[in-house]
């Protein structure tokens, strides 16, 4: 076997006979493809658990596929990080490792999450810098799609046929829910700004399973991320008639919307899906807060009553029955205290304020959109930051507009890549 460069692409030579060509940024892509499409691994690790051999290692191979594409991409990924970059990944894994010493009570939470933290959650900054949409959307669209038909076909084939409905769904499965949510987003946004019948069965069909996931923080999203584009970006030639039939479906589906709540009971109950959704809209409990401003009080609490000026360290409100505060801003100051936290938030409404401003007119400030709908709004209701990837991905998409303005930050080849693409008009599907 041989391999030839010329002009940043590989040509391997299998034994003279077999000539595959090879460009630099091929296993990059990958890799954005592996990240984006990550809720599929799943699936990847159910089938190579029922393979002879391969099922005592499955969840080894996957972990092993993701290290390799990485290790591949480090040629493209050279030059296309500044110093700033490195500094912001480092500071964040930095004070992980320092609650250790600063809050050693928070050990054992720390010892759950760092790992996941540091080589995964906190990477997603690094994915967010180099995401160029305009040459991704079509890839991701395609990606997305998989995604949510993989997981409705999992769920009302597979599932109901092993009878292990009831202990996969449960009746309320938030994880489930919050996995599609991106996938169901970025096909809506494919959706309102070029719109295909494909596109609309599959965002459909998602949007039904996952009212029966029982979880309305993704549907709040969603619907977030809906409203400002339809509103503000859907400009396309003919939009003003595919405005009017979506108008004209909603009013038409809350007109009879008890008729149709009957009919999804009753289709969720024979699949055994969760209702909760539908109950709660029936009797008016759908703006409960599911006692989450009890939670936020007793943290509150627990700061005021004195000795938590530095704030409790990372995870450190599980030390007191809480998992998350349900609210980025508390969560920012349960973990950081109260100077630091508060920096650190103004800091990031400023990054995300500069990146929309400086993005205006382009795809990449719908994008932002995007990872704020499904990131910031995400991180009001539910999560916390130190354990949501699309967070880094919105703050790697905003510092990457930052760093490609400011004059005095030096620009990477990534930025300078920018410049090219956005002269080449891209199709989208």
């Amino acid at each position: 076997m041989t391999v030839s460069d010329k002009d940043t692409a590989l040509t391997i030579n299998l034994f003279g006979l077999i000539h595959v060509p090879w460009k630099r940024d091929m296993m990059l892509k990958v890799m954005l493809y592996m990240a984006w499409a990550a809720m599929l691994t799943v699936f990847f690790q159910g089938v190579l658990n029922r393979l002879p051999f391969f099922s005592d290692y499955a969840e080894g191979l996957i972990v092993a596929a993701y290290v390799i594409a990485v290790l591949l991409s480090f040629p493209a990924l050279i030059n296309r990080f500044c110093l700033a970059d490195y500094l912001f990944y480092a500071f964040n894994v930095f004070y992980l490792l320092s609650c250790y010493v600063f809050f050693p009570e928070n050990s054992s939470f720390l010892d759950e999450n760092a790992l996941n933290c540091i080589f995964c959650v906190f990477t997603f900054y690094f994915i967010g810098r180099i995401i160029d949409i305009d040459r991704y959307f079509n890839a991701f669209l395609m990606l997305s799609t998989g995604c949510i038909v993989a997981d409705i076909l999992y769920y009302l084939v597979y599932a109901q046929r092993t009878r292990v409905m009831e202990e996969i769904m449960g009746d309320n499965n938030m994880y489930i829910a919050y996995q599609l949510m991106p996938h169901l987003a970025f096909v809506l946004w494919a959706m309102l700004e070029k719109f295909r019948i494909w596109k609309a069965l599959v965002f459909v069909l998602g949007l039904v399973f996952l009212l029966s996931c029982g979880s309305r923080g993704a549907f709040v999203c969603i619907g977030f991320f809906g409203i400002v584009y339809f509103f503000f970006y859907m400009k396309f030639k003919g939009a003003v008639y595919v405005k009017l039939g979506i108008i004209g479906i909603v009013a038409l589906l809350l007109s009879s919307y008890e008729s149709l709540l009957l009919v999804l009971a009753r289709s969720f109950t024979d699949l055994k899906l969760s209702t909760r959704i539908l109950e709660k809209i029936v009797t008016g409990e759908l703006g409960s807060d599911s006692y989450r401003s009890l939670l936020r009080d007793k943290l509150i609490s627990v700061m005021d009553s004195g000795g938590h000026f530095w704030g409790l360290g990372a995870f450190g409100c599980r030390n007191y029955d809480i998992i998350y505060p349900h609210f980025l801003p508390l969560d920012f100051i349960c973990t950081y205290g109260y100077f630091l936290g508060y920096v650190l938030l103004f800091l990031l409404i400023l990054l995300i304020g500069m990146a929309f401003w400086l993005s205006r007119g382009t795809k990449r400030q719908i994008f932002i959109i995007y990872l704020f709908s499904i990131a910031f709004i995400k991180l009001l209701l539910s999560n916390t930051f130190l354990l949501e990837p699309y967070f880094y991905m919105l703050i790697g998409a905003c510092a990457g507009e930052v760093i490609y303005w400011h004059p005095h930050l030096s620009q990477t080849d990534h930025d300078k890549e920018r410049v090219d693409s956005t002269l080449i008009p891209v199709e989208t599907a």
